[in-house]
């Protein structure tokens, strides 16, 4: 009888243990937790089974998945061996020696997906999710959870994952979405969580994946990491991929065994804990292959790590410095991705006269505080015999071939030459010394357009450098570009350069032509020559006739 009384005391103390843990677990609500649209599939094991009275069990035997024989009473060994776990022992110390007594290689009592399970044998039940049977994003395997029931057993488990979360850090802000010039600097900042439930873990993988998209170059020897506020960035593998001009740049920082760093003495790390945050930051910088407003260049990152307590190693040892890349033996789960955008702009100036006729060949310089690199379409023209161009004496080109005949429809004056031909070639040049404050020159082309890729917020003025024999130079234009982090959207402050719903910037600029002032001075002149002549001829008839009239 005092035997029987021990066992029901025993059994009945680590049913509330595990009670307690379990319920603790299903009201720990916070940004880690598994997201309910995953479907756990458990597999129930019978360990022991009994006599049940007031959530006590008595009379022990062996249950059709416990390791001895079926129906057979357990031995007082066992019973002490378990006895010896109550108490503080931790839920992980407890089922390490409670997993000694269940066959779980076997087939379970019954498997589902649900958390109440009835009609049931009273005994001393093991829930487990089944191995391998969790798919997708933010999945985590739960705690095998220990029961004594009557003839019902009913559960609340809740999965427990760490979370990534990103922000572009603009001095002491930190955003989603921001703006830059190309050749701008991005920093990041990647902050990770642990699980609540760390501590039910030996080891912990855990792995950041970061993916910059083509229009972002990774800035050599940026990446730093801090755990517990600690830089520990040697001891985290960092793996930087080759730039590729379609995919962009794949970044991979992690650890075998986060655990581990609480080994370390030298820096000390500390415990790592349900509190701790691991931190990555690292430096971008936006190139000449982004993507010009549209849907911007994104920057993503996913979160690996360990997610079956039940699987995570034997412990942790001391880490090396600059490990390779970690491959982990344990089941593991991901995070979806976490994206934050950076966001750029073009001006496209629009040249023409009163008559709209387009005006290839004026110059533009753009300068600015939000110029850093701009990239600029020209158009280069070369002697070619099967070209299809003739440069003009004002220095453009035309598809009009001279016309020389007699009739008076002669232009060849008009040519640079009436023989030599060209063909044109058009490409993007980068433009800008990435100072603070730049200056950019483009011509128009032919369509009558120049355009300035690349530019984020600033103020920017744009200068008429090259004009057109015939026309009026106009004053520049200043205006201040802006964006909204909210709505992703650029805006002007000058009514002249708008910002279409494409997200871009234009201007209409059209150039007056000269006046055609009244001429001064000729026909004063020819006045003056006649009365000239005519005084001339007078005063020589004059001094005839006087001497004629004195020699009479």
């Amino acid at each position: 009888m005092k035997r029987i009384k021990k066992i029901a005391s025993l059994l009945l103390a680590m049913v509330m243990v595990f009670a307690m843990g379990v319920t603790a677990f299903a009201a720990e609500v916070s940004e880690g937790e598994e997201t309910t649209s995953v479907t756990h599939t458990y597999e129930i094991y019978q360990i022991f089974t009994g006599d049940y009275a007031d959530k006590v069990l008595s009379n022990i035997k062996w249950g059709a998945n416990g390791t001895g024989e079926e129906g057979k009473a357990v031995d007082t060994a066992i019973l002490d061996e378990l006895e010896e776990i109550t108490g503080e022992t931790s839920d992980t110390a407890k089922l390490a020696v409670i997993n000694k007594y269940a066959d779980l290689e076997g087939n379970p009592l019954m498997t589902g997906s649900e958390t109440t399970y009835t009609g049931l044998t009273p005994g001393y039940y093991l829930v487990k999710d089944q191995d391998g049977s969790l798919t997708g994003e933010n999945v985590s395997y739960t705690l095998y959870v220990v029961q004594v029931v009557n003839d019902t057993l009913t559960f609340t488990p809740k999965a427990d994952i760490p979370t990534p979360d990103k922000k572009i850090v603009e001095g002491e802000n930190k955003v989603d979405t921001n703006e830059a010039s190309i050749g701008d600097e991005v920093n990041y900042e990647i902050t990770g969580t642990m699980p609540s439930r760390i501590d039910d873990y030996k080891t912990y993988y855990y792995m950041f994946t970061d993916t910059l998209s083509k229009g972002l170059t990774y800035k050599e020897n940026s990446i730093k990491v801090t755990v517990n506020g600690v830089d520990v960035t040697n001891y985290f593998y960092k793996g930087v991929g080759a730039y590729d001009e379609t995919k962009g740049t794949t970044i991979e920082v992690g650890i075998l065994d986060i655990k581990a760093l609480s080994l370390l003495t030298n820096p000390v790390v500390g415990a790592i804990t349900k509190d701790t945050e691991v931190v990555l930051t690292y430096t971008a910088t936006l190139n000449e292959n982004a993507v010009i407003a549209g849907d911007g260049n994104p920057n993503d990152v996913k979160l690996s790590y360990s997610n079956d307590p039940n699987n995570s190693g034997d412990g942790s040892t001391n880490p090396p410095e600059n490990p390779e890349k970690p491959t982990p033996t344990h089941p593991t789960g991901e995070s979806p991705e976490i994206e934050v955008v950076t966001y750029t702009t073009e001006l496209t100036i629009l040249k023409t006269d009163e008559d709209k006729k387009f005006l290839p060949g004026v110059e533009f310089t753009l300068t600015g505080n939000g110029v850093n690199i701009v990239l600029v379409t020209e158009e280069t023209f070369t002697e070619a015999a099967d070209g299809k161009y003739w440069k003009l004496k004002d220095g453009t080109y035309t598809t009009t071939a001279p016309t020389i005949a007699e009739d008076g429809t002669d232009n060849s004056a008009d040519y640079d030459s009436t023989e030599t031909k060209y063909t044109k070639t058009t490409s993007v040049v980068a433009k800008g010394n990435g100072q603070t404050e730049t200056k950019v020159v483009g011509t128009v082309q032919a369509d009558g357009t120049v355009t300035f890729k690349g530019l984020g917020a600033g103020e920017y003025t744009i200068t008429e450098t090259k004009t057109l024999p015939g026309y009026n130079t106009i004053d520049p234009i200043t205006f201040t570009l802006t964006f909204d982090a909210e709505t992703k959207k650029f805006s002007s402050n000058n009514d002249k350069v708008t910002v279409g719903t494409d997200n871009t910037l234009d201007t209409s600029i059209v150039n007056q032509k000269g006046s055609l002032l009244p001429s001064t001075g000729g026909i004063g002149t020819t006045i003056f020559y006649v009365v000239g002549g005519i005084l001339v001829i007078g005063a020589g008839i004059l001094l005839v006739t006087k001497r004629r009239m004195k020699a009479q």
